[in-house]
């Protein structure tokens, strides 16, 4: 949970944010949600973070009655915040095999594809990842996709944010895009109109947290993402990413 700077998938949002939202640290009892800009699942806009990952985890920690606060920064900088500090969580982060002993988790918030974006109107057709082969491919840095289509024996090219990726994708210099389901938004902002070429994969997508955090604490998010679940609640808010217009 594919998109998604420098400082991460939308560069301008993210310094308007820097100046808005201060550093937070974990204090007694409150928790601090790290983010990325990766709409429409959490994402920068008046001044506050928003869209439907964010919604969810809102809604969880007021259900829990966990007191928190949410700060957006760089992806790698978000994740290591997690990883290193008590008292801090990320979203929304793609659960992995390799991540899963590393963090404490809550989910699932959202399930998300993995795509393989092209030029809209490119007539290249790809019906598995074999298709890919020879192909320029271009990602974001330490994103899953990375690691998951180089395991394929895919060649993949970094970039450390998706605006040089939109850059090269719009001069040729990339053939293609792997990025996450609603990445198409983030194109067109960057003024590239883009098309899915393949979905190649799915993704349960978490609230990964510090594994110092106390257990009961996990439980209790987790509870309440539980009941949200049951309830249909938590997929009418999914479903609002349709309607509900982002940056």
């Amino acid at each position: 949970m594919p998109g998604s700077g420098p400082l991460s998938r939308h560069a301008s949002a993210l310094v308007a944010c820097a100046l808005a939202l201060a550093p937070a640290t974990a204090g007694a009892g409150r928790l601090v949600f790290n983010t990325e800009e990766s709409p429409p699942f959490n994402y920068f806009q008046d001044g506050k973070v928003v869209g439907t990952s964010a919604d969810i985890v809102r809604r969880i920690a007021k259900d829990a009655d966990i007191a928190y606060d949410i700060i957006v920064g760089p992806w790698k900088k978000s994740y290591n915040n997690a990883l290193h500090q008590d008292g801090h969580c990320v979203f929304s982060t793609k659960f992995t095999e390799a991540r899963a002993p590393l963090f404490k988790w809550v989910m699932p918030i959202e399930i998300s594809k993995s795509v393989i974006y092209k030029r809209k109107g490119d007539p290249f057709k790809a019906l598995s990842l074999e298709d890919l082969r020879g192909k320029k491919i271009g990602s974001y840095s330490n994103d899953i996709w990375v690691g998951y289509l180089r395991d394929a024996n895919i060649e993949v090219e970094e970039a450390n944010s998706d605006y040089v990726n939109m850059n090269k994708l719009k001069t040729g210099r990339i053939d293609l895009w792997a990025g996450g389901e609603g990445d198409d938004l983030v194109a067109r902002e960057a003024g590239i109109e883009v098309e899915e070429a393949l979905v190649f994969a799915e993704n349960v997508i978490g609230l990964a947290c510090n594994k110092k955090i106390d257990d009961h604490i996990i439980e209790r998010l987790q509870e309440a993402l539980d009941q949200l679940n049951a309830s249909g609640e938590a997929e009418e808010i999914r479903r609002s990413r349709y309607q509900t217009p982002v940056p």
